[in-house]
């Protein structure tokens, strides 16, 4: 456990009856960064959040906060407060006793309540509105009050639960970077539950992608966008296309009937292998230029680019993102660069998996 390490599982598992939501899962948390906990619902997120914030306890395992094990440690012992999905905001009370309740709670004295509200309502861009009652405040204004309800605490950790949900797409929009601006300024470490992949990797310094209770990968936004560990990241994490290949020896592989170079090495000589491609990263070419050659199924214009479906000769079928517009039933060629396909091994770990890239870091080198 390095200095800068807040919170730390070791092997914890969770049981509710005979389902086990989490399994034997380790990690660490850095202070002053802001990680995402993503996956689809049931995978276990939310639970690593109330382990964390202390609503239950670990079946197995050990968890650390400051170095310190905080199994049996209750949760208004822990230097960490939670913004829930729905705020948890007391409707009968107006802004300032709601982010004065926990001061009170602590019996704090008056002016040391009244300069600590202000200082956290500065803070979520709430001045003014001390008085105003809670039933008149819009989603995004809720959400800024439940935050400061929570920073106001001083708390170590920020655990923040699928916050957004609730907000409309422009207002959700707005409020990630707000959020994300509000971590930055204030230094703390904030935990953020989401099943939005496109949040994810907007808000992040690094995310922890869960499924089945298990974490499948964990690094920066654009390590796990360029270089997914298995399927279901790849899958998850924007939209790819996977198909089967062959790695036939270091820096060529098989895919759709061709051979082509690639960046990929450290793996065994006619390996069956998974096969990554993004869809931006594949350019509609002359089929005199074109790597694979296909013919276009069906398109659908999404406002920055068209998204164009097709398949090769051997039936695969490819997902393409361009500004240039197809007619369906053409036939076209699409152009990808040797750094766009990313081979996926089959039941690789991601200790494994990230010794292999440190190979090729070393051979760069």
């Amino acid at each position: 456990m390095t200095e800068t390490t807040i919170i730390r599982f070791e092997n914890v598992s969770k049981q509710f009856d005979d389902t086990t939501i989490l399994d034997n899962v380790s990690f660490e948390i850095e202070r002053g960064k802001f990680y995402t906990l993503l996956g689809p619902s049931g995978c276990g997120k939310t639970t690593i959040l109330r382990l964390i914030a202390g609503f239950i306890e670990p079946t197995k395992g050990t968890i650390y906060i400051n170095d310190k094990k905080v199994n049996k440690v209750p949760a208004n012992e822990r230097q960490v407060n939670t913004v829930f999905q729905d705020y948890a905001l007391f409707p009968h009370l107006n802004v300032y006793e709601n982010v004065a309740f926990g001061l009170r709670i602590k019996k704090m004295k008056k002016n040391v309540i009244d300069e600590k509200v202000k200082e956290a309502l500065k803070f979520v861009n709430l001045e003014g509105y001390e008085n105003r009652e809670i039933t008149e405040m819009s989603g995004g204004q809720r959400q800024r009050v439940a935050i400061a309800r929570a920073i106001v605490n001083e708390p170590e950790v920020i655990l923040l639960d699928e916050p957004l949900s609730a907000l409309d797409l422009k207002l959700r929009t707005e409020m990630q970077y707000e959020l994300r601006e509000l971590q930055r300024r204030l230094g703390i470490t904030f935990i953020f539950v989401t099943h939005d992949q496109e949040e994810a990797l907007a808000m992040s310094d690094e995310i922890f992608v869960i499924n089945k209770g298990k974490i499948q990968q964990s690094g920066t936004p654009t390590d796990i966008y360029d270089e997914p560990i298995n399927r279901f990241v790849a899958d998850f994490i924007g939209e790819s296309n996977i198909i089967k290949g062959k790695m036939m020896k270091d820096f060529l592989v098989e895919f759709a009937g061709k051979q082509f170079e690639c960046v990929d090495q450290g793996l065994n000589e006619n390996e069956a292998v998974e096969i990554v491609i993004r869809p931006e990263d594949l350019e509609i070419s002359v089929k005199e230029k074109a790597n694979l050659h296909v013919r276009v199924d069906s398109q659908l214009f999404r406002g920055v680019h068209y998204e164009i479906c097709c398949f090769d000769e051997l039936g695969n079928e490819w997902l393409v993102h361009s500004t240039k517009k197809a007619e369906i039933g053409q036939e076209i060629g699409l152009r990808f660069d040797p750094e766009a396909i990313h081979v996926m091994r089959l039941g690789e770990t991601e200790e494994e998996f990230d010794k292999r890239l440190e190979s090729y870091d070393e051979v760069s080198q």
